[in-house]
């Protein structure tokens, strides 16, 4: 609140109680109109009780509600008052901001609202009648305000107008749901009907401008085909859709399990006001439709609560809208959910339980890095040994139970190479690092490994072998990398077919022939129905629900070595890896094929990625 309305709210409490003194005093009392009282004449008796005894004894009475000369307290209209002024201040401040939002000359509107109201309150302390002055208080209050809102209301657009049928409908339900009644409004507002929606504004400066951001935007009139459009994408599941506008339309695409789908395309009648309702819940400018710009809500939907990020960009077509959800909660809570085999998972805890080595964790960017990372962690005995981690500090991982994070500023040209000399002097028994990104780093931890300490760091790549040459292309010391190396666990995510419609067909010879089955080990392989009778209720006619994991797990022995301190090529090392027994996506594909999970047109896109 501005401080001359604190200066005034002061002056409120000190004058309120003289005011409604001077206006409620009673006016058939001479002393209390101001009259000096009558002087007794000389030589008469001094009146007393025994003035008042005759009156008493005649049986006169005195008149209902007399409290003797001077003032008298009159509670409600003292209340009447003090009511009126904080209602005036707090309009007034809203005046004052909205004023100065809407750019509507405020330096014009503030000594209006404020001035006449002011004067009209020490009007009111002059008047020795109660019900002259505080009419005159009440007009002087609403005049100014309803003059500004019709003003206002001439200058915004119709969803930002106040004091409007519905713009009262909602604020007259919303203060009655405080106290728990519900009110059913005559026509219901567009955000309490329509798709089981619920979307809500996040990321302004204050818990006041989100409530404001939501209020304008429930006006607008697109605002029930933006929950539309968010309820389109969440009923199959999408974890981003994607607004295409064109000359003549909006086209929506869904990013379901990590596929791109075809959604409804609309006209841009219907595709503009929805936009204007999405910008306006973020805080965004709704009419700049080329620049870029960012904004954060968040969508409720089937008792699941989705934070969103939405982006806009300007195009040479229209503009191309992204929006993006994140579930509050992690999908998967172990390796077995995630999909990987118990003889894996066995290894992978091995790994975890060594002394010393560098293990790294891998997978191409939305394949599962995060998630297969923290399951990992969370697996492994943090409660025996010290675990520490390092992140940059503005690409924060989901934290882990008794794992002490560490940070670094990449903005101030940091790296994790600045935080660990101070880390390794806590002694901690494992170490992750987030994110490789230089040599100096790489060094440092494959000299830590002789103390006794397994160094845990991800990075991205297609496949295990890959990761190992990722991590030589920042050029580290090329020898101590290939002695410290100790294994790679890889991680890509497949598509599930949807156990309510797949069907069996029966494999070409020739193709069980070049994938390298046995005919007589495979009774059939699995697919999306080809042509559905209806859509299926489960997949939503996609043919897939949910994806799990494949995984590479590559044990770095002597072949490997030599050729990471050697001749560091994909082919050569891919072809040392397998004298080890590694196997690679495409055979562990091929077994979740050859079980019903998924379809071989599926395992071929993932194996193309």
């Amino acid at each position: 609140m501005p401080r001359w309305f604190m200066i005034v709210l002061i002056a409120g409490v000190v004058s309120a109680a003289p005011v409604a003194l001077l206006v409620a005093q009673d006016p058939a009392d001479p002393a209390a109109m101001g009259a000096e009282p009558a002087m007794p004449m000389e030589g008469a008796e001094p009146a007393g009780d025994t003035a008042a005894a005759p009156a008493a004894e005649a049986g006169e009475t005195l008149p209902d509600g007399w409290s003797g000369p001077g003032f008298y307290l009159s509670w409600p209209k003292m209340l009447g008052c003090w009511l009126l002024f904080l209602l005036w201040v707090h309009t007034t401040d809203w005046v004052s901001t909205d004023a100065q939002e809407y750019k509507l000359n405020w330096q014009r509107w503030n000594p209006i609202v404020f001035g006449v109201f002011f004067g009209a309150f020490v009007l009111a302390w002059l008047i020795p009648m109660f019900w002259v002055g505080f009419p005159l208080l009440f007009i002087a209050y609403v005049a100014p305000l309803i003059a500004y809102i019709l003003y206002r209301n001439g200058k915004v657009m119709q969803h930002e107008k106040v004091l409007t049928r519905s713009h009262l409908r909602y604020l007259i339900a919303g203060y009655l749901s405080m106290v728990g009644v519900k009110v059913k409004a005559e026509r219901a507002d567009p955000h309490e009907s329509g798709p089981p929606v619920i979307l809500e504004s996040r990321g302004g400066a204050t818990e006041r401008d989100d409530n404001a951001n939501l209020l304008l935007a429930r006006q607008t009139p697109g605002f029930r085909d933006a929950r539309q459009a968010i309820a389109d994408g969440l009923i199959v599941r999408a974890d981003a859709i994607l607004l295409e506008y064109t000359q003549e339309a909006m086209i929506a695409k869904h990013l379901v399990d990590g596929v791109w789908h075809e959604g409804e395309a609309k006209p841009r009648e219907i595709g503009d006001p929805l936009l204007v309702s999405l910008k306006t819940l973020c805080g965004l400018k709704a009419e700049d439709r080329q620049g870029r710009q960012e904004g954060k809500f968040t969508a409720k939907y089937e008792n699941s609560t989705f934070a969103a990020i939405l982006s806009s960009q300007g195009t040479k077509t229209g503009e191309r809208v992204m929006m993006q959800f994140e579930k509050t909660k992690t999908r998967f809570k172990t390796l077995d959910e995630l999909g990987m085999r118990p003889k894996m998972q066995e290894q992978v805890a091995e790994l975890m339980a060594l002394p010393k080595g560098f293990v790294l964790f891998s997978a191409m960017p939305a394949n599962g890095l995060r998630t297969m990372t923290n399951i990992v962690l969370r697996g492994s005995d943090r409660f025996m040994r010290e675990f520490m981690a390092v992140e940059e500090e503005t690409n924060r991982y989901e934290a882990v139970e008794n794992v002490m994070i560490h940070t670094y500023k990449a903005a101030e040209k940091k790296t994790p190479a600045d935080v660990l000399p101070d880390l390794f002097l806590m002694e901690p028994n494992v170490v992750i690092v987030r994110d490789l990104v230089n040599s100096e780093t790489i060094d440092m931890m494959c000299k830590e490994i002789s103390k006794k300490r397994l160094m845990i760091a991800t990075i991205r790549a297609k496949d295990a072998p890959e990761a190992l040459l990722r991590v030589l292309a920042m050029k580290p010391s090329q020898a101590e990398f290939a002695r410290a190396a100790t294994a790679v666990l890889c991680c890509r995510l497949i598509r599930k077919l949807c156990d309510e419609c797949k069907e069996a067909y029966q494999p070409a010879p020739e193709v069980l022939q070049q994938l390298g089955l046995p005919p007589d080990r495979v009774q059939a392989f699995y697919r999306p129905p080809q042509q559905p009778e209806q859509v299926c209720p489960n997949c939503k006619g996609i043919g897939y629900v949910g994806r799990t994991g494949i995984f590479e797990v590559l044990m770095v022995q002597d072949p490997v070595r030599q050729v990471l301190a050697s001749t560091p090529k994909l082919d050569l090392l891919r072809q040392a890896a397998r004298k080890s027994g590694f196997r690679s996506f495409q055979e562990e594909g091929l077994f979740l094929v050859a079980k019903g999970v998924t379809s071989l047109p599926e395992l071929m896109r993932v194996l193309k990625q």
